[in-house]
């Protein structure tokens, strides 16, 4: 399907992620929006390339909320995201014991950070996405700070066990996108919205 006509709309808008995060990068470029999450099985769909993972678990989420839309014109805003090491995917861990885990292999280590958004128009199904990728490296991380982190915030939330205040708190360089505060690529998003008509 084609974009929408360029010129700008007042478009209604649905976020599909709960993610303080999210609703974050919508509140910065003065959106209204609704929240719609998607609730789909994120283990059910598998790919050994994090961009690529990304991409298509967000193209899902947008696809499974459009259901709920079929008699009006909204467009729904999806995301998702992993870090990325050395052929390694973290997700969101599984219990805390994962999440220690996924913190204590990222310690003292360089590694990507991958988000994806995507724009759906639920009335004609014109969709587009965009990946966005940072390059983290962290220094070591002692087990009593893990543990206290891990405690402390809600980790089982978050892909790789850890949110955009723990980047900042946990590394020593980050190049390339800035995507991990607010989960999504906020410089493409803006485009995407634009091509689907909403004024931002």
């Amino acid at each position: 399907m084609e974009p929408r006509n360029a010129r700008s709309i007042t478009m209604k808008i649905v976020l599909a992620s709960e993610s303080p995060f999210r609703r974050r990068a919508l509140e910065m470029l003065d959106l209204k929006f609704e929240i719609c999450p998607s609730g789909i099985d994120e283990k059910a769909t598998r790919d050994p390339d994090p961009a690529s993972l990304t991409q298509r678990l967000a193209e899902e989420k947008a696809a499974s909320v459009a259901q709920n839309y079929r008699d009006q014109e909204v467009v729904i805003v999806s995301a998702d995201a992993v870090a990325a090491k050395a052929g390694i995917i973290f997700e969101k861990p599984r219990d805390y014991a994962e999440a220690a885990q996924f913190l204590r292999d990222l310690s003292a280590s360089t590694f990507h950070f991958v988000t994806s958004v995507c724009v759906l128009n639920s009335r004609t199904q014109y969709k587009s996405s965009a990946v966005g990728t940072s390059e983290i490296t962290f220094r070591e991380l002692t087990d009593a700070e893990i543990n206290h982190y891990i405690r402390t915030h809600e980790v089982l939330r978050h892909a790789g066990a850890f949110e955009s205040n723990a980047v900042l708190r946990f590394s020593e360089r980050i190049c390339g996108s800035y995507n991990f505060v607010t989960a999504i690529p906020m410089s493409q998003f803006v485009i995407l919205l634009r091509a689907h008509g909403v004024a931002v």
